[in-house]
């Protein structure tokens, strides 16, 4: 028996695919979530990896949401400017409002550089 039988679980909603989501110069947006309109309250989670194959010059990657007060945000993923390697794997948990969108993007164009994402987006 669960320990919060009203809580609903995670379940991901959205994901890159196998391959990845390669950087490109533009400020493109990887994932998307619509957030259910119900007046209730939703839990987001964002799980991702990056492996820069080529020192980049911008590249950085953002989440956007709306919080239950209607405040918005955008936690960094990504920095911009990351060395050739892996970059370990980086998460956002927050809270969001019902009926907003939860977008994972580029902030900034890569201009210089090789880098992939991949990443998901959980929630309930």
């Amino acid at each position: 028996m669960p320990l919060f039988p009203s809580v609903t679980s995670l379940q991901q909603l959205a994901a890159t695919p196998v391959a990845g989501f390669a950087l490109q110069n533009g400020t493109p947006t990887i994932l998307t979530w619509a957030v259910p309109n119900d007046g209730l309250l939703h839990r987001v989670l964002v799980i991702s990896t990056m492996d820069v194959t080529s020192t980049e010059t911008g590249g950085g990657v953002v989440v956007n949401v709306t919080l239950p007060d209607g405040t918005t945000g955008q936690p960094t993923l990504y920095s911009s400017g990351k060395s050739a390697g892996m970059v370990n794997a980086n998460y956002v948990a927050c809270q969001v409002k019902a009926g907003s969108t939860v977008t994972v993007a580029q902030a900034s164009a890569l201009t210089g550089g090789a880098s992939t994402v991949w990443a998901e987006i959980w929630g309930a």
